[in-house]
């Protein structure tokens, strides 16, 4: 497995795997847009090339938000969430960022397993945050402070609470 930059011409079969993986999945162009606009768009390939996982993660401030993270069904508990969160990590400290934060859906507990056991906290649950067609469901936010930092994002006004 190996992680490189997404590229414009990753975005279609980028997209397949998300609506394969989402009760609401994004669309090729919201993923050009994050690409467009700077985002950390990250690919994890097989060793033919062969797309297993990508991740969207944007800065804003000197927080990063992960927006999103999927992994091919065949390829799950490999360890390509993980490498796809290490190479985040590893680009926000590189960047002196403040922390990660990330929503999960509550339901979805091998997902939040593989955060906590990574080290994300829970802050909150947002409630009925992603829409559904039977309703909503409740996200959990987490955060991952990074090394120097307290968990307390910061900005311009100093610690918001």
């Amino acid at each position: 497995m190996k992680i490189r930059s997404m590229l414009a011409a990753d975005l279609p079969q980028v997209a397949a795997l998300e609506a394969t993986l989402h009760p609401t999945p994004w669309s090729v162009a919201l993923f050009d847009e994050e690409l467009t606009l700077g985002a950390f768009c990250r690919i994890l390939e097989g060793a033919s090339g062969e797309l297993l996982g990508y991740s969207v993660a944007r800065l804003l401030v000197d927080e990063w938000h992960l927006l999103t993270l999927g992994i091919a069904p065949a390829c799950r508990r490999q360890g390509g969430a993980k490498r796809l969160l290490d190479d985040l990590i590893h680009h926000a400290n590189t960047l002196g960022s403040q922390a990660i934060l990330l929503e999960v859906r509550a339901s979805n507990l091998p997902a939040r397993t593989l955060y906590q056991d990574k080290g994300f906290q829970f802050l909150y649950t947002r409630r009925g945050y992603y829409r559904l067609d039977s309703g909503s469901e409740d996200a959990i936010l987490l955060i991952y402070p990074l090394p120097g930092t307290t968990g307390q994002s910061s900005g311009p006004n100093g610690p918001r609470g």
